[in-house]
């Protein structure tokens, strides 16, 4: 069993996917598995992953249909053997020590879920708290976590924390095409059922803004008409989570609808 399991959907990535195997591999960490979910690529991401796998072992590939991001990862997931999981996009990386800093911090804590900062092109993620370090139990996370779904946006991503894999046991995710706020949609879902968290100042993720996919997705009507399905579906949910946190308050409620608006505004946007 690996300690940690790294998974990336790859989906036409050949101008990226090397670089983003290269930035996991870099570590020498022989606890560490790198899971590659090839989600119906049609140019050469499976080659290239396939012979940067003959020079190491520590990577797994994985060939499926086109299912979208939110099912790659779910494949990934059950077929991973690390007691904890990250995510990496195909065309990001991770900066150096990020494995050595999570081992740390298991180590110290054994928290179900580590969230670290990103960074993308001179923009620095702004931080959690003022204390570079901070250990949260859930009975805590009224107070300190789950408010920052509602106006702070550092809980969407999925790709710059470390999960136990067992929290995936309770987690009630199905496998569909959600593709626009899929992960906003499974950090709900798993910070409702964690019981503590670590959250890091330290930044090691860097995010690259892939501008020839941008401009192909504005340029395709009918994706951003399922983006918006997928908003109201996503940013709908909130509603759902409020109520089980027990915050269902008439300001938070408040918040909520005005976040998604703004989200369903922006796609309409696009659209005219």
């Amino acid at each position: 069993m690996k300690n940690i399991s790294i998974i990336v959907p790859v989906y036409n990535a050949e101008n990226t996917i090397e670089k983003t195997i290269k930035s996991v591999l870099k570590n020498k960490r022989n606890d560490i598995e790198l899971i590659l979910v090839i989600d119906g690529s049609t140019d050469n991401s499976l080659k290239i992953c396939t012979k940067m796998k003959e020079l190491d072992n520590r990577i797994k590939i994985i060939v499926q249909e086109n299912k979208g991001t939110l099912c790659a990862r779910l494949t990934g997931i059950n077929n991973a053997t690390g007691k904890y999981l990250m995510f990496l996009d195909a065309d990001d990386e991770y900066l150096d020590n990020v494995f050595d800093k999570m081992e740390n911090i298991i180590q110290k804590y054994s928290p179900d879920l580590i969230k670290f900062r990103y960074k993308k092109d001179e923009y620095e993620q702004y931080k959690y708290f003022e204390n570079d370090e901070v250990f949260i139990r859930k009975e805590d996370f009224i107070q300190m976590v789950y408010p920052m779904f509602l106006e702070r946006f550092q809980l969407n991503a999925m790709w710059n924390c470390c999960i136990k894999k067992d929290i995936f046991k309770k987690l009630a995710i199905t496998p569909h095409k959600i593709k626009y706020g899929e992960d906003l949609m499974m950090n709900l879902e798993i910070f409702t059922n964690i019981n503590s968290a670590v959250f890091l100042n330290d930044i090691y993720y860097y995010y690259y803004t892939n501008t020839n996919s941008v401009t192909q997705a504005r340029n395709n009507k009918a994706k951003w008409i399922k983006n918006l399905q997928d908003a109201v579906e996503v940013y709908s949910s909130l509603f759902y989570y409020l109520k089980i946190w027990k915050m269902d308050t008439i300001e938070n409620i408040r918040i909520v609808r005005e976040r998604l608006e703004k989200e369903i505004n922006v796609i309409i946007e696009i659209l005219k």
